[in-house]
């Protein structure tokens, strides 16, 4: 599959519900969610987290793969996001042989004006009217926060590199 240039897939990372987008320039081609099922032990969830990840990737074939940076909640999540974000490393350089770009949560909002998860909800909403009108905030969340991290890259750090090429 040829690459489209400026082609990002986002990820928003949870060992329960993990949103992904796949954005061209800044417009939304596809989303999702990647939901493992409850019952489901660690690496059981790693694995399967593991086979659509790298479904998407093979199906998007991105130019970048980025995701947000992990902060510290407790040592017991910390330790598990962790472990799904190696997963996604070893993907990225597998089946694209890139590496996986890390995003801070609190530059994106900001460079927004947004502050809280359901201000990001909000904004994605209003920027991509038809996008995630069928999702209420639990259900779409994760996928506006992929979002989110993939218009920030492409408009403040793509952009700007681009822009200092010319």
């Amino acid at each position: 599959m040829k690459k489209i240039k400026n082609s990002i897939v986002s990820f928003d990372i949870s060992s329960v519900s993990t949103g992904w987008s796949y954005l061209v320039e800044s417009n939304v081609e596809k989303f999702g969610l990647i939901q493992p099922p409850k019952n489901f032990s660690l690496s059981q969830k790693l694995y399967y987290f593991d086979y659509f990840v790298r479904s998407i990737l093979k199906m998007c074939n991105p130019n970048y793969v980025i995701a947000e940076e992990t902060y510290l909640k407790n040592v017991k999540t910390l330790k598990t996001l962790m472990q799904f974000i190696g997963v996604l490393n070893l993907d990225c350089l597998d089946v694209l042989e890139k590496d996986l770009i890390s995003i801070s949560t609190m530059t994106t909002r900001s460079r927004f004006g947004i502050k809280t998860k359901e201000q990001v909800f909000d904004f994605v909403k209003k920027v991509y009217k038809p996008i995630l009108n069928d999702y209420s905030f639990k259900e779409g969340n994760d996928i506006s926060d992929s979002i989110l991290q993939a218009l920030y890259y492409y408009k403040f750090v793509l952009s700007v590199k681009q822009e200092k090429e010319k």
